[in-house]
């Protein structure tokens, strides 16, 4: 199975952001974080817009998780969408 070249670049970008989030979320910088936050949300879109349906549900989860490290949240991410995801899965 071959990677398209939208996934491997935004896979690309993806483990970027994922880290840079990381290393703003430690140094507690709230526009730092938010950035960061916001570029992951732009990924996410993009993922969304190019069919990457599986990859743009990572990059929530990813975003979703990391509300546990700061106070800054997605209004388009919020834990009670993820819960509801996990609740229609177990339902089915």
């Amino acid at each position: 199975m071959t990677q398209s070249a939208a996934f491997r670049h935004l896979l690309n970008h993806y483990r970027s952001h994922k880290l840079s989030l990381l290393l703003k979320a430690k140094t507690g910088d709230s526009i730092k974080i938010a950035l960061a936050l916001g570029a992951l949300d732009c990924l996410y879109w993009q993922a969304l817009g190019n069919g990457l349906t599986n990859f743009a549900k990572g990059i929530s989860r990813t975003i979703v998780y990391s509300y546990r490290y700061h106070p800054m949240r997605l209004p388009c991410h919020s834990l009670v969408s993820q819960t509801s995801d996990n609740q229609n899965k177990e339902a089915a």
